[in-house]
């Protein structure tokens, strides 16, 4: 394999990885000019209808998805001589979340939360697409070396509206220290399943160990079916107590209790950092009669996950589909999907729960045929047939004309201004507020997301940073590189930091992409600029550096620029390093233009070292 052309471009260069389905090898895009990753089934698994199944369902899966969140899949194919099914997939550098915990140990929770926030974004992002993760465990998030989270391996993702049960070999669908109480029962899964899976790794990132451990996955599996989660807290003091709350919540048994969307997850974490001894996160326990009604249902899906796992071990290759059989081997029994639309909400959720399935509304809208409150659509539609348990999810009439207060947490205030121009609503108040969101960035808003507004009610924000006394950041986005430096520095902006970001397709070469602060906020001079510009490729002279640092705190952004003529200065590389004294760091940093340059270290932010160092011709 090593050697070969896949499709008359990708060149394999070698193996960087193996799993149980596919192999991954490191290969070079001769077209596109850059380093990609491809994941090919194995061999011995070219002639398993199930394995070719699951690579061709991943396949189909990442596919449909673009997200910074979610490592990028390119194409798809199989080679010519193997016959093997093949995904082109983004090469991301960096490491699994697994081995930085391995290496680490407990993160801080400011780390944790933005991991974890960044793989929320990336399942809120999937879950709105029909799309469930179903293995959401550490091994599958990737790091980069800027601390970004990439989520990988959707070889077991599944349509949310698909309600296969599947135990297969000797484990369960999904790895078992992370696995949802329904999904090892072998119960239906749903959006939820992939909280408390995200709340089980946030646990781990933050004690270094996972909460339930065992002598096999089915005393594993047995922990998570039977026992609730030791608060985090009671492992590690350290962890503020709304933190505990929230990951508790996200690890609920009944998925009823969870959160309702990853993206409600997302929002309390970042609310956690604000108040971390808030008692936001309402962890509501099940009633005796409802735990007792939990555990007497746990025998036949215990036993079950028993026998799968025993037979597996003597390398029988059985599969068990827990929907052709009810809890004393009939068939389950089958329910039809009610009519809900032209109900009320409640009139529906009622309905829903009478014919035994549960309902979840993904939005709210206008409308001048349905009046406020009633059901405008409904997935899946009237007469499917369903299992007990699965979730219909509404479209609600918010009136006609009637208004929603959106989403505006995390936006800009240029974003901001951009929705409620487009949803002709009113901004109210903007108070800034010191917190740990970048500067620009709401942290707050009232009414809540999802509130039904009158025509005259206006939305007030809190916005993260000062409003201070100064010059108004001008709008750099789209202009060249050259004249967005120029335009800052005429207004008073002296550091100026530039990141090189490949271009979406059809985005123009060296124009600014992203800046921070956004456009309209007010800044003083001495406010950072960063810019986020387009570039296909960063240059043919090169610099090998190597330098040691100490460094004194816990988990501190360490950035190296390189100063251009025109005062502005290229980030080279990006890195976080825990306390250390020495701790080595070396790269190759790639500039367009050869010569002596002035580089330049931060260590949270400050200036720590100069230095000059010569980048020539590669």
């Amino acid at each position: 394999m090593i050697g070969s052309i896949l499709g008359g471009r990708y060149r394999v260069d070698s193996l960087i990885g193996a799993g149980g389905m596919a192999n991954v090898y490191k290969a070079y895009d001769e077209v596109e000019k850059r380093t990609v990753a491809v994941k090919m089934l194995k061999k011995e698994h070219q002639n398993d209808a199930e394995f070719v199944r699951r690579f061709a369902r991943e396949a189909q899966a990442v596919l449909s998805l673009s997200h910074p969140n979610i490592v990028a899949s390119y194409d798809v194919g199989n080679d010519e001589e193997t016959g093997l099914p093949y995904i082109i997939l983004e090469y991301v550098e960096g490491g699994t979340l697994k081995e930085l915990i391995q290496k680490r140990g407990p993160l801080s929770p400011k780390t944790a939360i933005n991991i974890a926030c960044q793989v929320l974004d990336a399942l809120q992002y999937a879950h709105t697409r029909g799309i469930i993760h179903r293995d959401v465990k550490p091994q599958n998030v990737m790091i980069t070396p800027r601390g970004k989270a990439k989520l990988a391996d959707f070889g077991i993702a599944r349509d949310a509206a698909a309600t296969t049960r599947t135990f297969a070999g000797t484990n369960v669908i999904g790895s078992v220290h992370y696995i949802s109480p329904e999904q090892a029962k072998g119960d239906a899964v749903s959006e939820r399943s992939d909280i408390y899976s995200c709340a089980i790794m946030l646990y781990e990132m933050l004690t270094g160990q996972v909460p339930f451990a065992g002598d096999n996955s089915v005393a594993i599996a047995l922990k998570h079916l039977q026992e609730e989660i030791i608060p985090p807290i009671q492992v590690n003091p350290r962890i503020p107590r709304a933190l505990s709350d929230v990951i508790v919540k996200g690890a609920a048994k009944d998925p009823s209790l969870r959160y309702i969307s990853a993206e409600e997850m997302r929002l309390d974490l970042i609310r956690a950092l604000r108040e971390p001894h808030g008692k936001f996160a309402r962890i509501v326990q099940p009633s005796t009669e409802k735990r007792r009604k939990a555990s007497s249902s746990l025998g036949v899906g215990t036993i079950a996950l028993a026998i799968v796992v025993l037979l597996g071990l003597f390398g029988s290759a059985f599969l068990i589909t827990q929907t052709l059989r009810g809890r004393n081997g009939d068939r389950a029994s089958e329910y039809i999907v009610p009519t809900l639309t032209g109900k009320t909400l409640t009139e529906a959720r009622d309905l829903a729960k009478l014919r035994g399935f549960q309902v979840s509304v993904s939005n709210y809208v206008a409308s001048t045929e349905y009046p406020a409150d009633q059901v405008i659509s409904q997935t899946p539609d009237k007469g499917t047939i369903g299992q007990e348990g699965d979730v219909i999810t509404v479209v609600v009439s918010s009136g006609n004309g009637g208004l929603v207060a959106p989403n505006l947490l995390g936006k800009t205030l240029q974003e901001v201004m951009l929705i409620m121009a487009e949803e002709n609503l009113q901004l109210g108040d903007t108070t800034y507020a010191i917190s740990e969101q970048p500067a620009g960035q709401v942290i707050r808003q009232e009414p809540e997301a999802g509130t039904l507004l009158e025509a005259e009610d206006r939305i007030n924000i809190w916005v993260s940073g000062t409003e201070i006394s100064g010059g108004e950041m001008p709008n750099l986005i789209g202009l060249s590189l050259s004249l967005a430096v120029q335009a800052a520095q005429e207004n008073g902006y002296e550091q100026i930091w530039v990141r090189f970001v490949t271009p979406d397709d059809g985005a123009e070469e060296e124009k600014v992409q992203r800046q921070n602060p956004p456009a309209t906020l007010q800044t003083s001079g001495d406010t950072r600029v960063e810019l986020w510009v387009n570039r296909s490729y960063l240059g043919d002279y090169a610099a090998d550096i190597a330098i040691n640092l100490d460094i004194d705190q816990e988990e501190q952004p360490v950035v190296v620029t390189a100063q251009m003529s025109n005062g502005a200065e290229v980030v080279l590389y990006e890195t976080t390093l825990g306390v250390g004294k020495q701790q080595p760091i070396s790269f190759t940093g790639y500039l367009r233009s050869e010569g002596e340059y002035t580089c330049i270290v931060y260590v949270g932010g400050t200036e720590v070292r100069r230095f000059t160092n010569a980048f020539m011709e590669r």
